[in-house]
């Protein structure tokens, strides 16, 4: 069982990227504007989207503090790959790149993808010798023959990378494509320290049984005649799974645990093939039994955020 605690993103650790801030559809918020109810606006500064709450005009306040003219509807599209929601996407046509200098970091991890491809690259400073690279489709395999000639082609919607040397200046190239005219989706990349709940142990780990429990938002409403309306919202995953671990380790475990209760965190029960629906971004949360001199149990639950 791994946590990803993913670093905060700082206008300083992007270098680049293919989208522009204000992008395509996005207008700059200016000053003494005259604005209508629903106006939308961004500012660079704050990487944030406001949507008028009232028509008005000749305002000052930055709308990141005139709470009763300006609501905060979300962020920018440069930035929405680094908040803590995988609903809110980075998009961009055929191709979509940043080049990052994180500083300390050995994982990668990308949610909420609709592409074709991705390629990653990591050298050990900026322009300096590539350390890690890793380039690929994000196409699930077909389940069988049938499913390869007649079945529908499944993307991948996570991906995580390990193992990365961590250095103090890395710079980390990524690309994400699709067809040509295709929208390319990123939902989050969380740049971190994967770190194992069982630590150097040389046995244990998640249990059979661990469960991935999808969750809607969703307003469904049955009428008394049996009229369903449905008003579709975002969905998320909760995940509950049981770790068995020497009892040596129960207390680090523990500690590493409560660290991030109150931080959204990518929880990996196995980065085994075929076992992607256990990668859930979240808050975690956890029971540690002390079951015997030998060995203990740490069930955790974690609550999937949209």
């Amino acid at each position: 069982m791994d946590v990803l605690n993913p670093i905060t993103i700082t206008d300083a650790m992007v270098s680049a990227s293919s989208i522009a801030e204000p992008a395509a559809s996005e207008t700059a918020w200016v000053s003494a504007g005259t604005y209508a109810l629903g106006d939308y606006r961004i500012r660079t500064t704050t990487h944030r989207v406001y949507k008028a709450k009232q028509a008005h005009t000749s305002r000052t306040a930055l709308p990141e503090v005139d709470t009763d003219y300006w609501l905060d509807y979300g962020p920018t599209l440069r930035w929405a790959a680094f908040d803590q929601y995988t609903s809110t996407a980075s998009t961009a046509t055929t191709s979509l790149s940043y080049t990052l200098r994180p500083g300390f970091f050995n994982c990668l991890a990308f949610l909420g993808l609709d592409a074709g491809d991705i390629a990653v690259t990591v050298k050990d400073a900026p322009g300096g010798t590539v350390i890690y690279s890793f380039s690929g489709s994000l196409q699930e395999p077909p389940l069988d023959w049938y499913d390869y000639a007649f079945g529908t082609i499944k993307g991948l919607t996570k991906l995580i990378l390990s193992g990365i040397t961590p250095y103090p200046d890395p710079e980390v190239s990524i690309t994400i494509t699709a067809a040509t005219g295709v929208t390319v989706r990123v939902g989050m990349v969380a740049v971190g320290d994967l770190r194992s709940l069982l630590g150097e142990a040389d046995w244990g780990g998640v249990e059979v049984g661990a469960s991935a429990e999808p969750v809607t938002y969703s307003y469904i409403k049955t009428d008394e005649y049996g009229n369903t309306t449905i008003v579709r919202r975002h969905a998320a995953t909760d995940l509950r799974v049981r770790v068995v671990m020497p009892r040596a380790y129960a207390d680090a475990a523990l500690v590493m645990v409560q660290d991030v209760l109150d931080v959204p965190c990518v929880w990996v029960a196995t980065q085994a093939d075929g076992y992607a629906g256990l990668t859930v971004f979240g808050l975690a949360s956890g029971q540690l039994s002390y079951d015997s001199f030998n060995h203990a149990v740490f069930n955790i639950a974690v609550k999937g955020m949209i």
